[in-house]
């Protein structure tokens, strides 16, 4: 009776140790990196949020899926009935291009949002000349975000985010929710420079 009380509490320990490493390793982080927000105005204080995305592809609809799951995981309600708008616009610097060991800058127009033109700020392009691999092997790509939210289909920006990581899988899934639950946890709110 003993023993079968000390297997069924090794089994125990056993089942919730490999619960615990693969929680660990599934909240793993798929980037690191910084992120900051700033309002502009108060958004509506029952915010219910929609993306714009402009390319509605099959990949680039799961990504909007993935990241608004992520933005849903943070507390905010999401729905076609939205009163927020978010606009996104992505880079990744670092890719190698064509082979030959520089870096380029791949811009993600079709998650563009923000209808009605005009001017928008954006970083300069990265140089390729003088850019090479470390020894140790390739860096991973910096994905850069910039994200901001109108008031339901106005074109004035209430507020904006910036994030900027180190992708560490190729899940880009898991990217979308994971920037999806940051963009959700600081939205509307002015957040200093915050690594996650």
């Amino acid at each position: 009776m003993k023993r079968d009380r000390t297997a069924t509490r090794n089994a125990a320990l056993l089942v919730g140790s490999v619960m615990v490493s693969c929680g660990a390793a599934s909240a793993a982080p798929s980037c690191q990196g910084t992120y900051a927000a700033t309002s502009l105005q108060p958004l509506p204080a029952r915010v219910v949020v929609d993306l714009d995305i402009r390319d509605r592809s099959e990949h680039n609809l799961m990504l909007a899926d993935r990241f608004l799951g992520g933005v849903r995981e943070a507390g905010i309600a999401v729905g076609r009935d939205a009163n927020v708008l978010l606009h996104v616009k992505t880079s990744r610097l670092g890719e190698a291009s064509s082979g030959d060991g520089r870096r380029a800058e791949r811009t993600y127009s079709e998650l563009n949002g923000l209808a009605g033109g005009g001017m928008r700020p954006e970083l300069p392009p990265m140089p390729a000349a003088g850019m090479r691999t470390s020894p140790s092997g390739p860096t991973p790509p910096l994905l850069v975000l910039r994200v901001d939210a109108t008031v339901s289909k106005a074109t004035r920006i209430a507020w904006v985010a910036s994030v900027q990581c180190r992708m560490t899988g190729s899940d880009e899934g898991g990217v979308a929710q994971e920037l999806g639950r940051i963009i959700g946890g600081s939205l509307g709110k002015r957040v200093e420079r915050r690594a996650f």
